[in-house]
This record gives C-alpha cells, sequence and structure tokens, in this order.
C-alpha cells in the first residue's frame, strides 16, 4: 500500500481534516483480522488489570467477534463473569476457553468449581481428573475432587484428599476451610472452630471464613463469641453497614437494647446527611421504645431545616407509622419552605392524603383540586384524586385518570398499583395482576402491589417465583417488617435454617412485638427438629404472651414428636388455671382432650367455661356439640348442644347456621329451610345462608323453588368463590339453562378438580345435553372423588342411580 504525504498545501485546504480522518481508516484496515483481534484482546486484558471491567468486556467482545478465535479472549470473559457473579455465562466462554486451548489448567480448574456449583458433580470431577493427570501436584485440582466427594457423602476419600493437601502445605486456606465444613456437618463444632481460626492467622481478612466462625459459635448459641466475631468484623470492614445492622440485631435479641441503640446512633453519626441510618433508628425506637420516636423525629427535623427532602421522607415515614400528628407537622414544615416546588406539592399532596384517610373528602378534593391549579401535570396530586374516585365508588373514572396518567408517565408504581385495584374492584383479576406486577418492575417493595402478587403465587405453590418477588422487594427495603416476616415463612417452610435465622435476628431488631422473632425462633427450632428447645422457646412466649393459638398448637406438637403429650396437657392445664377466662387456651387443651380420646375431661372443661363465660359462650358451644357427637355416637348429641346453646345466644347466625347444617345431614331438610330463612331474614346479606337455601331450593322437585333458588344464587354470578358460583351453575341446569351453565361449570372444574359436587353437576349437564360418554366419566369421577375423601354430596345417590341407569342401556 502506498503512503500518502500530505503536502503543506494540502494542510491549509479546507480538505485536510477529511483527509486525515480517511487516512487513519485506511491505516486501520490494514490490520489484519489475526492483529486486529490480538489489539482488542491486550487491550481488554489491561483494562481487566486495571479494574476498568465496562471497557473491557466491549474490547473483549470485539475480539471474539473476530474470525480469528482466541482462547485468551474467552477466558477473560469468563474473568469478568465471576466478577459479576454470571455464572451461566462464566461457563460457556470457560467452556468455549477449553475448546481452543485444552491445556489451559486454569479454566479447567474454574469450570470445574462452576460445575459444582450448579451441581453437575460428575462433569465437576472430570475437570479435576484432567488437571491431576498433567500436574498431580495440583492443590487447586485436588481439593476441587474432595468437594465432589463431600457432596457426594463420599467423607473418607475427601477428607484424605484434604490431608494430604494439609501434610504439603499446612497453612492452606482452602483445605483448612473444608476440613473446617467437615467437622461443622459431624457435628464437631471445637474441631471446625480451630480449623477457621487457624487458617484466619493466614488470611486475617477473609470475610467467608469469618461468616462461617460466626455460623459456628452462632450454633453453639455462643453469642458473647457471635458478638465479638461481629465486633472484628466491623473493625475489619468499617463501612459495611450490614454487620453494624447484624450485630445490632443480636443486641436486641438478647436485650442489650443501649448497646444497639449506640450502634445505630454512631451510624446515624457518622452520614448525617444519609436518610437510611436515621430511619433505621426511627424504627428500631418504634419496636423497642415508642416513646422515644417523637423526640428524636423532632431532633431529626430541627437539623432537617435546609435540607427539605430529608425532611419529608423523615415525616414520610413517621405517617406510615402511625404517628400521624408529628407527620402532619413535618410535613407542614416542609410545604411552608417552598409550597409550590416539588418537595412542597409533595408535602401538600400527602397532607391531603391524611385528610382522606380521615374520611374529610371535601377537604382533600379542595386541596387536590388546588395542587393541580398549580401544576396540572403533577403526579402524585392525580393518584390522589384517583384514590378518591375509588373511595366514591367511581372505578370507570379512576381508571380512565390512571390510564391518562400512566400514558403520559409511565414510571410511576403508584399509579399501576391503583390501576390494580381498581381492576380487582371491577374483578377483572387479569388486568389487575398485569398492573401490580408493572407496579412491582418499577417498585419491587410496592407493598400494596406485592401482597396479591406474593400471595397468588404462594397459593399456586409457585414458591421460587414468590421467593424471587421477596428478594426483589427485601433489596429495595431491607428492614420491612412484613417482607422479612414473610421471608421467615418462606425459609422455615423450605427449611432454609440458616436465612431464617438470619432473618428471625433482623426482625428482632425492628418487630414492635417481641413475641414476632421468638415465635419465629422456636419454629426454626422445631423445624430442625431441636424439639425440647423449642418447648422451651413456646413456653416462655407462652408465659409472656398467654393464649397465642399457633404457639400452643405448636408447643403440642412438640411434646408430641418427643413423645410427651402429658407433658402438653399440664401446661396447657397450668394455663388455663391462670387465664380462666382466654378461650383460646380453653379451644387447644379440649383439642388436645379429644386427640387423647379424653371426651369426658373435654365436656367438662367447655361445661364448666360455659358458664364462667356466657357471654362468650357460642365457639365454646360448637366445640361442645362436636364432642357431644362422639361420646353419644350421634347426631342428635350435636343438636341438642346447638339447641341449648340458641336458647343462651337466640339468633346467634353461628349457632344457627350449625344447627341448619347438621338438619341437612339428618335429611331434615324442611328444618333446615326454616333456619336459613330465619337468618336471611334477620340478616340479609349472610353468604352462607343465601348459599344453602338456595342450594335446598334448587335440589327441590318443586319447579317454584327451583327458579327461586337461581334467582337468589343470582348474586354468586361475578364472585371469586368456586362453591358460590358452582351454586349458581347448578342453578341454570335444573332451570333448563344447560348450556350457559356447562360453560360455567367446565371454567370451575379448571379450577377445583377434586371437588365431587362439581363433578356431579357437570354429569348431569353433559347429560341433559346429550353428551353420555362424557357424563358418564363425570359421573364415575364424583363417586370416586367422594370414595377417596370418604365424605358424602348432596346428589350422591341420583349420581349413583343416573350411572347405573346409562352403563345398562
Amino acid at each position: 500500500m502506498e503512503l500518502v504525504v500530505l503536502t503543506s498545501k494540502a494542510k491549509n485546504n479546507k480538505l485536510y481534516a477529511p483527509i486525515i480522518l480517511i487516512g487513519a481508516l485506511v491505516l486501520a484496515a490494514c490490520d489484519s483480522p489475526e492483529e486486529a483481534a490480538e489489539n482488542h484482546l491486550q487491550k481488554g486484558k489491561e483494562l481487566f488489570e486495571k479494574g476498568e471491567y465496562d471497557k473491557a468486556i466491549l474490547e473483549l467482545k470485539t475480539s471474539s467477534q473476530s474470525e480469528d478465535k482466541r482462547s485468551d479472549t474467552y477466558y477473560y470473559m469468563a474473568l469478568l463473569d465471576e466478577k459479576s457473579n454470571n455464572f451461566k455465562s462464566m461457563r460457556e466462554n470457560l467452556i468455549k476457553t477449553i475448546e481452543l486451548d485444552p491445556n489451559n489448567t486454569e479454566a479447567r480448574q474454574k469450570l470445574g468449581k462452576v460445575n459444582l456449583l450448579f451441581g453437575d458433580l460428575d462433569k465437576a470431577l472430570e475437570q479435576a481428573d484432567v488437571v491431576l493427570q498433567s500436574n498431580p501436584a495440583s492443590e487447586e485440582a485436588k481439593l476441587l475432587k474432595a468437594s465432589v466427594y463431600i457432596r457426594q457423602q463420599k467423607k473418607e476419600q475427601a477428607s484424605e484428599i484434604i490431608d494430604s493437601v494439609l501434610a504439603v502445605n499446612a497453612g492452606s486456606i482452602d483445605a483448612l476451610s473444608l476440613k473446617a465444613a467437615m467437622y461443622f456437618e459431624n457435628n464437631q463444632f471445637d474441631q471446625s472452630l480451630e480449623m477457621v481460626n487457624t487458617a484466619l492467622t493466614k488470611d486475617t481478612k477473609n470475610l467467608p471464613l469469618r461468616l462461617f466462625k460466626i455460623k459456628i459459635n452462632a450454633k453453639q448459641n455462643n453469642i458473647e463469641a457471635v458478638i465479638d466475631d461481629y465486633k472484628q468484623l466491623i473493625e475489619i470492614y468499617p463501612d459495611a453497614e450490614n454487620f453494624k445492622l447484624s450485630l445490632a440485631s443480636i443486641y436486641a435479641m438478647t436485650d442489650k437494647l443501649q448497646l444497639a441503640e449506640t450502634l445505630l446512633r454512631e451510624m446515624v453519626a457518622k452520614k448525617p446527611d444519609n436518610v437510611e441510618p436515621k430511619i433505621v433508628l426511627l424504627e428500631f425506637l418504634n419496636a423497642k421504645n415508642k416513646e422515644g420516636v417523637s423526640p428524636e423525629f423532632k431532633t431529626m427535623m430541627a437539623g432537617a431545616k435546609n435540607t427539605p427532602a430529608l425532611a419529608l421522607e423523615l415525616s414520610k415515614w413517621m405517617l406510615v407509622s402511625g404517628y400521624a400528628d408529628d407527620a402532619a407537622s413535618g410535613l407542614k414544615q416542609v410545604a411552608d419552605v417552598d409550597k409550590n416546588d416539588k418537595t412542597g406539592l409533595t408535602a401538600r399532596t400527602i397532607l391531603a392524603e391524611i385528610d382522606l384517610n380521615k374520611k374529610e373528602l371535601d377537604k382533600a378534593e379542595k386541596e387536590i383540586s388546588a395542587i393541580l391549579a398549580t401544576n396540572s401535570d403533577f403526579v402524585d396530586a392525580s393518584l390522589l384524586k384517583a384514590r378518591l374516585f375509588l373511595m366514591q365508588n367511581k372505578i370507570d373514572d379512576a381508571i380512565d385518570l390512571l390510564n391518562k396518567t400512566v400514558w403520559t408517565k409511565n414510571d410511576s408504581d403508584q399509579a399501576f398499583m391503583l390501576l390494580g385495584q381498581a381492576y380487582s374492584l371491577k374483578k377483572d383479576q387479569k388486568q389487575a395482576e398485569k398492573n401490580f406486577k408493572q407496579a412491582l418492575e418499577l417498585n419491587p417493595a410496592n407493598i400494596q402491589a406485592f401482597i396479591p402478587v406474593y400471595s397468588g403465587y404462594l397459593q399456586a405453590n409457585q414458591k421460587e417465583t414468590a421467593r424471587q418477588y421477596l428478594n426483589k422487594a427485601l433489596n429495595a427495603k431491607p428492614n420491612q417488617i412484613l417482607l422479612l416476616t414473610n421471608k421467615a415463612d418462606l425459609d422455615i417452610s423450605e427449611k432454609r435454617w440458616d436465612d431464617a435465622q438470619e432473618t428471625v435476628q433482623r426482625i428482632a431488631l425492628f418487630s414492635k412485638n417481641k413475641a414476632v422473632p421468638m415465635y419465629l425462633q422456636a419454629n426454626i427450632l422445631q423445624g430442625k427438629g431441636q424439639y425440647a428447645d423449642a418447648v422451651k422457646l413456646y413456653e416462655q412466649l407462652l408465659n409472656e404472651f398467654p393464649g397465642h393459638v399457633n404457639s400452643m398448637v405448636n408447643l403440642v406438637r412438640s411434646y408430641e414428636a418427643l413423645k410427651e403429650r402429658d407433658k402438653a396437657i399440664a401446661f396447657l392445664e397450668s394455663q388455663q388455671k391462670k387465664h380462666p377466662e382466654d378461650l383460646a387456651i380453653v379451644g387447644v387443651l379440649s383439642d388436645l382432650y379429644m386427640a387423647n380420646k379424653d371426651y369426658v375431661k373435654a365436656k367438662q372443661l367447655l361445661s364448666s367455661q360455659i358458664k364462667q363465660s356466657p357471654d362468650k359462650s357460642v365457639p365454646l358451644y360448637l366445640a361442645l356439640a362436636k364432642v357431644e357427637a362422639v361420646l353419644t355416637k350421634s347426631a342428635e348429641g350435636a343438636k341438642e348442644v346447638y339447641i341449648k346453646g340458641l336458647q343462651d345466644n337466640p339468633d346467634n347466625p353461628q349457632l344457627s347456621l350449625a344447627l341448619a347444617g347438621l338438619y341437612e345431614q339428618l335429611g331434615n331438610k324442611n328444618e333446615a329451610r326454616k333456619i336459613y330463612e330465619s337468618v336471611i331474614e334477620k340478616s340479609p346479606d349472610t353468604t352462607l345462608a343465601i348459599n344453602n337455601l338456595a342450594a335446598l331450593l334448587i335440589d327441590s322437585s318443586v319447579s317454584d323453588d327451583v327458579a327461586r333458588g337461581l334467582s337468589m344464587a343470582e348474586r354468586f354470578k361475578e364472585v371469586d368463590n368456586v362453591y358460590l358460583q358452582d351454586t349458581y351453575a347448578w342453578g341454570l341446569v335444573k332451570n333448563g339453562k344447560t348450556s350457559e351453565g356447562l360453560a360455567l361449570l367446565e371454567s370451575l372444574i379448571v379450577k377445583e378438580p377434586k371437588m365431587p359436587e362439581i363433578r356431579y353437576h357437570l354429569g348431569v349437564a353433559h347429560l341433559n345435553n346429550g353428551n353420555k360418554a362424557t357424563a358418564i366419566v363425570e359421573l364415575k369421577q364424583a363417586l370416586s372423588l367422594s370414595e377417596k375423601q370418604k365424605r358424602g354430596f348432596t346428589g350422591k345417590e341420583d349420581a349413583e342411580k343416573r350411572l347405573k341407569e346409562l352403563e345398562h342401556k
């Protein structure tokens, strides 16, 4: 290629700059693909070593796109993946590295570790063996192999390898860590601690080792050692706020409240302009020293006079936490600084929201109008106006306003949350869920959007998806008690004991109610099979908070696991003597007597309590009816109890409905019908009475009754309840509207496939529609489910009769 040299004349020409550019491009084009790939690789390496990872990945990706493929390009891309914890991509890049350079032992060792992380034990072992073939002394490959053996429960082989490594290198951090882990798994805590301490003498700042040491001490319930461990971590990592919060949590759990408060105040002093430490301190005071919240808030507000944004956030927290007067005072302070800028308008909008929550709708509406007159595009005020529409039951107006809001500003999680609520009110669950999820995309910790989405996934048993939403929410609001409690419950249900323990410690720091972390801690002990320890904690909790039903139930279960039911009975009897008015204790104790087949004692307890608490006797009569039915081996015994209960509690709907249900069970439908009619006459909106009476009427042989039953069940047409909708669908079928009823029943069977009643109704609907083969299948299913569930259903005899006739035709 001929290189063009510019003359001085050319330099003065206007084409000089473009010519220079063209020259540069021509020169760059002279690089071969091999040279270009090498240049980008070298730049990528240099940037990686400097810690400029974003720039490094651009150079490495450019190199990888060249026709000339280089193993180092993919290896360094894998190292960048490791930095960002993107292990899936890391594995792919390591595989590509080894394809291009099978002798890259470092890549093989890392690939083995990633495979171990993903649980691909055979593949991890394969990489370790390949490395050891070329380098039998490789410590890293040996320990990788030992790690695989540990996961495969081949502990002897693993221990042999680890000991061989330590014999050559007594200070091997990884070998000592594995040895410590093996001791820990075998409950040899002293030996495990010794290994960790030895390793820490070699690497004092090793964070995983220090956290493991805390775990060992916590396992032995050595709280003072755990506290000391966290103090050392704080010395080593003074800017890591999480360690300080963890230490404060432990102080709080062990009633060292002053130490916890001092530590939190130090965090506030270190970052005086940061709102988060201040809110953490307020949350702690709110949980442990409620009287101190208001004075502390006022002190903080005095220091925030020149920072209205900080004052606004503090005031918002006070409002959410139930300190409405203090919050209103703080918001007025913010609004007075400049009532028409964004911060001031936000404060004014929240003050209007307070009026709205007080049901002072006219006052709120007036202020909302004033704010929008100042700034018609102020989203918070528009959202508050939408809330006002919802409170006034103007759902379509709210949806229209919210849709306009998200059209102009689609980054408001509150707008999407309110849209979700509006569509929920319209029974459009699909649109509601869509908008709730959109709100969570913008703000994962929007509690009002989080609750329906999270609960929905739990109900569908999609726990992993539920956890993903929960983790995102906690990343945004790590100290939110509702989120933490949900996490603890989920961790316990999935037996993630270490995670649960850490969560409970955080709850202990911020929970207003001491019973919550105590109860969850007892749950953890119970779940791990440490029943004796769980019993001690449940008993302590019940002595401090008598009548906590779940604690009583779990106490009984723990004693049952220890085969010590008599101790459970003795404890609850002592509780009942101390707190004779507590019906919760009576209820659990009577159930325990029933489980112990001590029916006479259960009857005596309930009868005695009815005399002692006649004004609270309804639940006692309901329980006594079950006992009497068992004692007399007849439903008649229960009937007499219900009648006596109604004499003492005239027209009580619970007792009335129980008696009506019993009459249905006994085949006395006329008496049941009279009671349902009476209940509805006195309480026209009693859903259960309406449903049961409608079902009785629909099953009647009188056409007027059947028509009236459908008319009553019309109200269940849009209700999100399978059982109520089934009554309506059955009414349609019995009134000759077979196609409409059939369509509804087919949608219900998807939601509740194991309900015999729906199968029976569906079978009759298909039969009425001329589908005999399908009718036979559904009727058989109804009877089969009834047998498996060991319960009858209304229409069972008719189902048997119809099936017999169909099969003999």
